[in-house]
Formats: C-alpha cells, structure tokens, sequence
C-alpha cells in the first residue's frame, strides 16, 4: 500500500531585510511629521492665549461702557490703598459675577493666570516687570552715559487704573511666541532677554521659564476722598449726571 504523500504549505510572512525596510520607512515619515504636530500643537496653545486676550479686553471695554471706570462688581472705583496691593482675579470676581464673560481667564501657556487691577504708574517710570508701567508704542529709548539722552515717552499707561494679565511659570519660547502674536516681531526679544516694548513683557528666563505681564487697559479712575478719620465723603456722582456742566464723557485707554 503505497503510503500519502505529504505536502509542505510555506506560511506567508515579512523576511528580516523586509521588516527593516518597512522600519526604516516608518522612522523617516516619523521624523518629517513629528516635529509638524508638536509644531501645530504648540501653534495652537499660543493662539488659543492670544485669542482669550482679545476676548477678555472687549469684555473689559463693555465694563468700561457700563460703570465709566474699572472697579469692583458695582462700579465702585477701588481705593487707593487697594490698587497699591493690586486687586487680583478680576476676571472671575467681576466680569464673571457680572455677565461679561462665560468663564474666567485661562491660557494653556504656564501654570497660573490672572487679571489684576493695579495702581498706574508716572509718565517718567521706564517699564519693567516689576511696575505697572508699559511702553506701548515701542518708542522709548533710556539714555547712554556719555551719549545720546534718552526720547520717547517711558510709560504710556499712565493715570490711576493699569489692567493686566499675569501668567505664570510660562516656557520663554511660549513668551516669545505670544510677543509676536500680540505685538509683532519688531516689539520683541528673539534672544531670551528681557522685553519690555508693547503689550506684552516678561523677564530673562530662569530655568527656561518666566513670567509674563499682559497690558489689556487702562483708565483714570478717581479714588474716593477720604475724612481724616478715614470716612468716605459722598460717593462720586453716577457716569452721566454732573450737577455742574458735563465735562466730556470718560474714555478708556487701549492700545489697539
């Protein structure tokens, strides 16, 4: 009887020189995309600051257009020694309680944000992150021993009333980022070092991160007259009455 014949199937598959190609393939297309999405993604924590920015100023300008000044969730301006300590989240205190905004501020940039309400600076005052000063136009120019004196206006946020953004603990290259979206190449700081030009300043970096100032207003806001035994005098008379003629209405300072 003869015995059956038994067949051999051969499976199918990836030889090792194959699978090296198709690995080779993967690592080069990896290579080109990878740093395009990070790209994308970074592009797009940036937008999403410099959007929430532009929202929260136009709802500070509508708050503006209802109480004629930037004070607390009545309209009441704050007291002198109160913008000295500065008067933070303002967002949420006020804008939020008050309608003018769906959600507080917040940025995916850093660890921290908020809105502050602080006492303004002297025209005189060159700015720096450690004042409320901003030189929004970019003009001025401190003067050289020896040199040429120093031009331009130091500080353009001038008055009572500067309103800022604070974030905190953000990448200095998100910094620089956010600088050329809000205010353009020319008012930036491609180096690292401190920038103080425009909306946007922020210190040199210290282990890779900083903390960013936001200028979003400004306004003279006329603090309240106190007795010498620490009483108010009669409140300030609402936005549109005056007995006496009407001086001309009050307008907010923005940098466009």
């Amino acid at each position: 009887m003869n015995s059956p014949k038994t067949t051999q199937v051969r499976r199918a598959g990836f030889t090792l020189i194959e699978m090296i190609g198709v690995l080779a393939i993967i690592a080069v297309l990896a290579a080109l995309l990878i740093p395009r999405i990070f790209s994308a993604i970074n592009e797009s924590r940036v937008n999403g600051a410099a959007l929430s920015y532009n929202s929260l100023k136009s709802a500070s300008i509508t708050y503006f257009g209802k109480y004629g000044r930037f004070g607390n969730g009545t309209g009441v301006s704050y007291t002198g020694a109160e913008l000295t300590a500065g008067v933070t989240n303002w967002d949420s205190a006020v804008l939020l309680q008050g309608g003018f905004i769906e959600k507080p501020f917040e940025t995916k940039l850093g660890e921290s944000s908020q809105i502050q309400v602080v006492a303004a600076e002297l025209a005189t005052v060159a700015a720096s992150t450690s004042n409320s000063a901003y030189d929004l136009d970019g003009n001025f120019t401190a003067a050289v021993a020896g040199g040429a004196p120093a031009s331009g206006t130091p500080n353009e946020a001038t008055g009572a009333v500067v309103l800022q953004a604070v974030l905190t603990a953000v990448a200095i290259d998100d910094a620089i980022e956010l600088n050329n979206k809000i205010d353009g190449v020319t008012l930036g700081n491609t180096s690292g070092a401190d920038d103080t030009k425009g909306r946007v300043k922020y210190a040199a970096a210290s282990g890779g991160v900083t903390t960013v100032y936001l200028y979003i207003a400004h306004k003279y806001a006329p603090v309240p007259v106190m007795h010498p035994g620490g009483a108010a005098l009669k409140p300030l008379a609402p936005p549109g009455f005056c007995p006496l003629p009407a001086p001309a209405p009050p307008s907010a300072s923005v940098s466009p």
